[in-house]
């Protein structure tokens, strides 16, 4: 069990409805990125600028000392939450020259389960009956949500089964990444925990890092791409701090619904940039999915009754890519 600070429901809403806002934007960002660079090399910038941003502001407040306070268990924990997330990145990537995007991301919705499992498991954290119903109505929706996609996949191929095996082996790797930093959360700042990632990432992907790719970039190209990079550091903090206040189990719920999130934008981006932005149309059967999964998501995080002062005892918590 856990304690939580008082307003810990509220800020925990707040921060993890941040962190599905910037994910699912994200997607569209990409769309223009990606025609400009790969996705290797965009990754790279992305970590580049957020370990930058990170040590300065850190500095700034004068936190980095805190890792001068880390035993060497803390130290192993944190070289594995950066393996885990820097796996997941390249995992993604790789996987995408598989299976198209709306596959990867169907997969990638195993996260959610992955990263609720680990809170029950490692986190001793309790689903009510309502909450199992909620949580398996939510991937009821999710799946009525992408019918579509899945009537169009060819399961038999070869490709298909790896680049679905790479989704959800990425996606598990993901809720891994998430459970270490829930359990650093009380041994180092959220940011401080990110940063060490965020610097492990830019020393990994610098190999594969096209850097001859930056001179050919246009002022509207360097603005994608700086918004692209800010989203990773105000999405990944987001979800960091919000662990601090919700179990891992109620952030899962909220965190499912991130495709919801994408698919509003990429309609937006298809009016506003048809040419450059798809936008995949959504049957009935996938609207009654977002109805369904919202109701359960809702249902999910639904408080009978307000905490006592000082404690909110957990009842029962991206990332993708991203």
């Amino acid at each position: 069990m856990h304690d939580y600070p008082p307003g810990a429901f509220l800020k925990g809403l707040i921060l993890v409805s941040t962190t599905v806002i910037f994910w699912g934007i994200l997607p569209v960002a990409l769309v223009f990125a990606l025609s400009e660079q790969d996705g290797t090399t965009i990754t790279w910038f992305r970590f580049l600028v957020a370990a930058i941003v990170c040590t300065a502001y850190q500095g700034w407040k004068g936190r980095l000392g805190e890792f001068t306070r880390l035993s060497l268990r803390d130290w192993g924990w944190l070289i594995l939450a950066a393996i885990f997330l820097i796996g997941d990145y390249l995992l993604y990537i790789y996987g995408l020259t598989y299976i198209d995007p709306s596959a990867m991301q169907v997969f990638s919705q195993t996260t959610p389960l992955f990263m609720a499992l680990g809170g029950i498991i490692f986190f001793k954290e309790k689903l009510t009956k309502l909450q199992g119903l909620c949580f398996v109505a939510l991937f009821v929706g999710l799946g009525m949500f992408f019918n579509s996609a899945i009537g169009n996949f060819e399961m038999g191929e070869t490709n298909f089964i790896i680049g679905a095996i790479l989704a959800v082996v990425a996606s598990f790797i993901w809720a891994l990444y998430a459970m270490l930093q829930k359990l650093l959360a009380d041994r180092l700042s959220a940011m401080n925990i990110l940063l060490f990632i965020y610097i492990a990432a830019v020393f990994c992907l610098f190999p594969k890092a096209e850097l001859e790719s930056f001179k050919a970039l246009t002022g509207a190209d360097w603005g994608i791409l700086m918004f692209c990079a800010f989203n990773t550091l105000v999405a990944y903090n987001a979800f960091s701090e919000s662990l601090k206040y919700w179990p891992t189990t109620h952030i899962s719920s909220v965190i499912a619904i991130t495709p919801l999130a994408t698919i509003v934008a990429s309609y937006v981006g298809s009016r506003l940039w048809p040419d450059t932005v798809l936008f995949a149309s959504v049957n009935m059967v996938g609207w009654a999915g977002v109805v369904l999964t919202l109701v359960a998501m809702v249902a999910f995080n639904f408080r009978r009754k307000p905490p006592v002062l000082g404690q909110v005892r957990p009842r029962a918590a991206r990332a993708a890519g991203r």
